[in-house]
């Protein structure tokens, strides 16, 4: 049954917050709706942030045309509740989620055809995946609905590349949904290493030690050098090695108040080629992982593209030769937002604490794509083309609307 446009509103606000908390979605990734009538729904707008979401910016839109009411700009994806709503009169509540579980099992292009049976109550026998198209395009829209037609009986599928679509009798089925999916796919990408590695059991090390022996890059590093992490203010830095900060000129590289580090020459290097305020240290095992691979990254993810870049270089690592590192750090940051520093993780640069969240997030899903992906042994990569449009539209519209 149909919500009453005022509960419907706090009801897409509370699922806002909720998501946030419960780790599903980040900043303003992925879209909240509600059904307020058979010709109706409303949806969260787009390019707000959920944490200070409120009832009086949800969207009223037209499941017909995706018109919509007022002068708040809907949710980009409304085309895909639309949809749903159209081919499922039961279903009253919609979330769309870049949850990481499942995001990175969509990028295999594959259907769970035979779900684990905990989870079989919840998201039924199947849990297709729709093809790939641009998010916020038409073309994704048209083929998130043509999987819903083909799978008439499915309330939860994965949208490759991008994340996954539930579809609730009502805002608890639609999180019983969500959630179940996660555990869903986090066994699915378990179990796939169980099948490739022939290991008895599972365990996150292991998995990516056998990651790395494919590529034949030894094991994980014992130690990883502490590169740092920033801020710039005006002329000067103010660097933290160690948990111990020190005032750093940005011309000289001299310590205002204090010895500075060796690595203060990455640092200096890396905003000299970018205006970026802030600089981190990235060290969570997945992005350590893949920086001992040597190997670059192309995304895999099409939030990846947006936020990151295009591509993410990794660059050797000599311990002690800082200078040259400094200057191969520098050239192979610009234009991107993340550099992977061979066996020492990742650095990433933004301009405020909520870019470094963001950045943190999907550098750690992205590498964990990366690895699951190729155990799989199915690394479908988002097509080029797609990647630059992204990225475009990202730096020029997104990113200035959630700074604001």
């Amino acid at each position: 049954m149909a919500y009453e446009i005022e509960e419907a509103k706090r009801l897409v606000v509370k699922a806002g917050k909720r998501l946030v908390e419960s780790g599903l979605i980040a900043r303003t990734w992925g879209n909240v709706s509600a059904r307020i009538s058979d010709t109706q729904f409303v949806i969260t707008p787009s390019g707000r942030s959920y944490e200070d979401l409120t009832e009086d910016e949800i969207v009223v839109v037209n499941i017909a045309d995706c018109s919509h009411e007022g002068d708040i700009k809907p949710s980009s994806e409304k085309g895909v509740h639309a949809a749903a709503y159209r081919h499922h009169p039961t279903v009253n509540f919609v979330i769309h989620t870049h949850q990481r579980a499942a995001t990175i099992v969509s990028i295999t292009g594959m259907d769970i055809t035979n779900v684990y049976k905990e989870y079989r109550d919840v998201l039924g026998d199947t849990v297709p995946c729709a093809d790939y198209a641009m998010s916020t395009t038409d073309s994704l829209r048209k083929k998130v609905e043509m999987c819903i037609m083909m799978h008439p009986s499915c309330r939860a599928i994965n949208l490759m590349h991008h994340g996954a679509l539930v579809m609730g009798d009502d805002y608890d089925h639609a999180f019983a949904l969500a959630e179940n999916l996660e555990k869903c796919c986090e066994k699915v990408l378990k179990d796939n290493y169980l099948r490739h590695s022939w290991a008895n059991k599972y365990s996150d090390e292991d998995r990516r030690n056998f990651y790395l022996a494919k590529h034949e890059s030894g094991k994980m590093p014992e130690h990883i050098c502490d590169l740092g992490s920033s801020v710039r203010n005006g002329n000067t830095f103010t660097l933290t090695v160690g948990g111990q900060s020190v005032d750093v000129d940005m011309e000289t590289g001299l310590g205002i108040n204090g010895i500075a580090p060796k690595v203060e020459k990455i640092h200096r290097a890396i905003y000299k080629n970018d205006s970026c305020s802030m600089i981190q240290h990235l060290t969570t095992p997945d992005v350590v992982a893949v920086s001992a691979s040597g190997d670059n990254m192309t995304p895999m993810i099409d939030d990846f593209a947006q936020i990151v870049g295009l591509d993410v270089k990794n660059c050797p690592w000599i311990d002690g030769d800082t200078d040259e590192c400094a200057k191969e750090i520098g050239r192979s940051i610009s234009g991107r937002n993340a550099v992977l520093v061979e066996g020492n993780g990742a650095l990433v640069i933004g301009n405020n604490e909520g870019d470094m969240q963001a950045l943190d997030i999907i550098m750690d899903k992205g590498c964990a794509a990366v690895i699951d992906c190729d155990i799989f042994n199915r690394a479908h990569y988002v097509p080029k083309a797609e990647c630059f449009l992204m990225r475009t539209v990202y730096l020029a519209k997104y990113s200035k609307q959630i700074n604001k």
